[in-house]
């Protein structure tokens, strides 16, 4: 047809999820114990070449675009040093991960919300670590309210899985 829309994947600007990776990442690479800020480039490096492979057009290279993001949310874990505010760090890293492929600029708008029952078990496992790192005091109460948390999540997860239906649904498209 004549004037018809291309049967194509729907394209759109990059979003704030872009911008959430690459600022995750720099600060997972500000963590790094490299020297002269080493790995916040390598972070940024890495997050960049990813999201600027999701803007090309062959499907291969927008397929392998999380791969250098892999790499680079990997080299800033490896290069941490280990403690609490690296490890929460990571987390964040593998959450703000989790929102940038929901949000493929490929795919119609709103990617992020059709993904929330897929998000939202790694996010509610962030949230329980990060307040058992930072507001609970050590001992063995706090430690009991922390696995509480960690049983309620491991329900929700229990209630997600043996509910397919709820995890990303794409909207059908009428050309």
């Amino acid at each position: 047809m004549i004037g018809a829309p291309s049967l194509g994947r729907i394209r759109r600007p990059p979003a704030a999820s872009s911008a959430l990776v690459l600022v995750v990442g720099g600060f997972l690479g500000y963590l790094t114990a490299l020297p002269h800020d080493l790995g916040v480039v390598v972070a940024v490096v890495g997050v960049g070449v990813g999201i600027g492979m999701r803007e090309f057009r062959s499907f291969w290279a927008r397929s392998l675009a999380p791969v250098p993001l892999l790499l680079a949310f990997g080299f800033g874990v490896v290069a941490s040093p280990l403690g609490v505010v690296p490890e929460l760090g990571a987390g964040a890293a593998g959450l703000a991960f989790l929102i940038w492929l929901a949000d493929d600029p490929g795919r119609s708008p709103g990617g992020v919300e059709r993904a929330r029952t897929t998000i939202l078990v790694p996010a509610l496992a962030l949230g329980i670590a990060w307040s058992s790192a930072l507001l609970l005091p050590s001992g063995s109460y706090p430690l009991g309210v922390a696995a509480g948390l960690l049983v309620f999540a491991v329900a929700a997860l229990a209630y997600l899985v043996s509910r397919p239906g709820l995890f990303d649904r794409e909207e059908a498209a009428t050309y």
